[in-house]
């Protein structure tokens, strides 16, 4: 399934209805008739394909997906946090960035159970949370590597929360596109080195920039989460179970978070 398809998946968790078949990025793939071999065959990736095959997949596999979790939220409920813009200045900050086709600013299945989790780990008055703006997490921005615009908000955010909130420990994380948008936020803060060296910590989940530094970042700060048969992980095109399910894991990178936080390097 190509990674445009995301809003319809967060549809169906709102409206626990399956979903039918689809068509392939763009509108350019074949359709898949029940019982029939497609005539044609992928080429290309998901946005550079001139045929696809559509992919079925039901509400009941993305509730198995997400089953157990805390803190997943349904389509159209635009989860938002503004601290850093608001001025709150917390002992812990996190700056996400959401994933394709999730809701303005945490996204729906990764970011506000993360936050959840970091708020269990630190205590809620701990913690500030910001969102990733100016960022439409949509097709086009997947395809060109992550949002410029996104990834520009994001860098921008790290400055502010530097020179706004000198002593907070900040965690900047990001999820599917979000995660692109990680690593070039901090391309773009290459020549920075004071608010390279002030991130306490970086957290991505289903990376599809899995295997490459993040910026200037010490691998010792980072930590990269990718499930096992996890396609986006692999650099491809399809999103399966294993890229819908990171909620699991948001308790251990909170815990990575934390001691990170404890440390003095």
């Amino acid at each position: 399934m190509q990674p445009y398809i995301l809003p319809l998946l967060l549809s169906t968790l709102a409206l626990a209805n399956p979903i039918a078949d689809h068509v392939a990025i763009y509108d350019r793939a074949t359709t898949v008739v029940p019982g029939k071999v497609p005539e044609t065959t992928p080429t290309g990736t998901a946005c550079t394909a001139t045929n696809a095959v559509a992919v079925p997949i039901s509400s009941t596999e993305i509730a198995e997906a997400v089953a157990g979790c805390v803190g997943v939220v349904a389509a159209d409920t635009n989860d938002t946090r503004n601290d850093i813009l608001d001025g709150i200045c917390k002992p812990f900050t996190l700056i996400f960035a959401r994933g394709t086709g999730e809701d303005p600013n945490l996204g729906n299945l990764v970011g506000p159970p993360f936050v959840y989790a970091l708020n269990a780990t630190f205590g809620a008055s701990n913690v500030a949370v910001q969102g990733v703006n100016n960022y439409a997490a949509d097709d086009a921005g997947y395809c060109e590597g992550g949002s410029l615009t996104g990834s520009q908000d994001l860098a921008s955010l790290i400055e502010q929360t530097m020179h706004q909130c000198p002593r907070t420990k900040l965690c900047v994380s990001g999820y599917s596109q979000g995660a692109q948008v990680v690593h070039n936020a901090f391309e773009l803060l290459a020549s920075n080195t004071a608010a390279t060296k002030f991130v306490n910590s970086v957290v991505l989940f289903g990376d599809p920039d899995n295997g490459l530094p993040v910026g200037n970042v010490p691998a010792y700060k980072v930590s990269t989460d990718c499930h096992a048969g996890d396609n986006i992980c692999q650099d491809g095109e399809t999103i399966l179970e294993p890229h819908l399910s990171y909620c699991h894991d948001v308790g251990v990178e909170a815990a990575f978070a934390k001691k990170r936080s404890l440390a003095s390097w």
